[in-house]
């Protein structure tokens, strides 16, 4: 796929404790891979330039080359602290963010980059009505993600009106909690 405009970046959120899977899940193995490579893989296929990956300061993750790693010190205060984190690394750089899960290793490259491509806030709909990550954001929502705090996403926050894509396969939003899906998806 080519570029997207050097203006919309993609950050990546790996600061997680992993405690439901008993761990540090996002370096385990999965088809021969980091289980986070899959979304860094498929963010890097969309086309993004502007790369974040969102750790712990204790992370045994290694970024990607092309990524820069955004070092989250609030970790344990849960994913509110990661989204402002990101948001604050990338907003000098960036007009335009996708938000990202990085245990999400099914999420295709087309859907990242129709996010991109769209205006406005925009969510992903699940298959149960839900709309959640991986989401995008234009600058004007920037300030408001970097006010988040504890575990509320972005979708906590009065950002306006916001759209919803349905993506084209709902199992690409499969995300990995356990080990048991971690062997599901291994399978």
């Amino acid at each position: 796929m080519p570029p997207l405009d050097r203006g919309i970046g993609i950050i990546l959120l790996a600061a997680g404790r992993g405690t439901r899977f008993g761990g540090d899940k996002l370096s385990r193995d999965l088809r021969g891979k980091p289980l986070w490579n899959w979304a860094a893989l498929a963010a890097e296929k969309a086309g993004f330039s502007q790369r974040y990956l969102v750790c712990r300061p204790d992370s045994s993750l290694c970024p990607r080359a092309g990524w820069e790693a955004v070092i989250n010190h609030r970790a344990d205060e849960g994913m509110g602290s990661s989204i402002a984190a990101g948001v604050a690394a990338a907003a000098p750089k960036c007009e335009r963010l996708v938000i990202a899960l990085a245990d999400m290793p099914l999420v295709e490259p087309g859907h990242f980059r129709d996010l991109a491509r769209l205006r406005g806030t925009v969510f992903t709909r699940y298959d149960d009505g839900a709309e959640g990550p991986p989401a995008a954001f234009p600058k004007k929502a920037f300030a408001a993600l970097q006010t988040l705090t504890g575990e509320r996403g972005a979708r906590h926050l009065d950002l306006g009106e916001t759209d919803t894509l349905i993506p084209a396969n709902g199992h690409m939003l499969a995300d990995v909690d356990t080990p048991a899906a971690l062997d599901a998806l291994s399978r």
